[in-house]
């Protein structure tokens, strides 16, 4: 009889795990706010976001049994739901994709690990910064951002050498963009020293 891999185990942390996370950067007629990289909802200020499971993509089963969703707690060991979070921030540039911010998060309730990170029931950013949105994908850290180009609904960040192939695009000012996202969050500014060599 051959040993079948095991899921691997959820478990209850009551203290936060801090793991590294990309984000979107999406301007609201409320403000600035944090997206994922994924087409979900942004993140909610002064509050935690809840992990829940659709089902739509790993559960079929959900979708024509809904009353299967009770019994189905996010993040599920065998399903690929919860608040996603890397356990080293080089690990970002995979799906960074558009991304203008990264951070640590801070997580708890029921987590599940994985060898390289983390999905857990709730989260909320602990600390957040601006990054080139083009240098995140290439692993350039820490990616200082000189200007955000305007694309309208959405932000994107870009560093000395990558704003000089946006001329002409509309822009913003990167400090102010950035204390902005600080405040609305009520969080601190990572700082790009701990980025340095990543």
């Amino acid at each position: 009889m051959r040993n079948l891999a095991r899921a691997p185990e959820a478990e209850r942390s009551t203290e936060p795990i801090l793991g590294w996370r990309a984000w979107r950067v999406h301007r609201t007629e409320a403000g600035v706010r944090l997206a994922p990289t994924t087409p979900r909802s942004d993140w909610p200020t002064h509050e935690a976001i809840h992990a829940t499971c659709s089902g739509a993509h790993t559960r079929l089963y959900m979708v024509f049994n809904p009353e299967l969703q009770a019994q189905h707690r996010s993040p599920e060991p065998w399903c690929t739901c919860g608040i996603h979070a890397m356990k080293e921030p080089r690990r970002l540039a995979h799906g960074a994709n558009r991304a203008g911010a990264i951070g640590r998060i801070a997580m708890w309730g029921r987590v599940v690990e994985h060898s390289k990170g983390w999905r857990a029931e709730f989260a909320y950013p602990s600390r957040v910064r601006l990054i080139c949105a083009w240098c995140l994908p290439k692993r350039r850290f820490p990616g200082t951002p000189v200007r955000v180009l305007d694309l309208g609904a959405w932000l994107r960040p870009v560093c000395e050498e990558h704003a000089r192939r946006a001329e002409g695009t509309p822009w913003l000012e990167p400090h102010a963009i950035e204390a902005e996202l600080l405040d609305r969050y009520g969080v601190e500014l990572l700082p790009a020293d701990g980025l340095e060599g990543v």
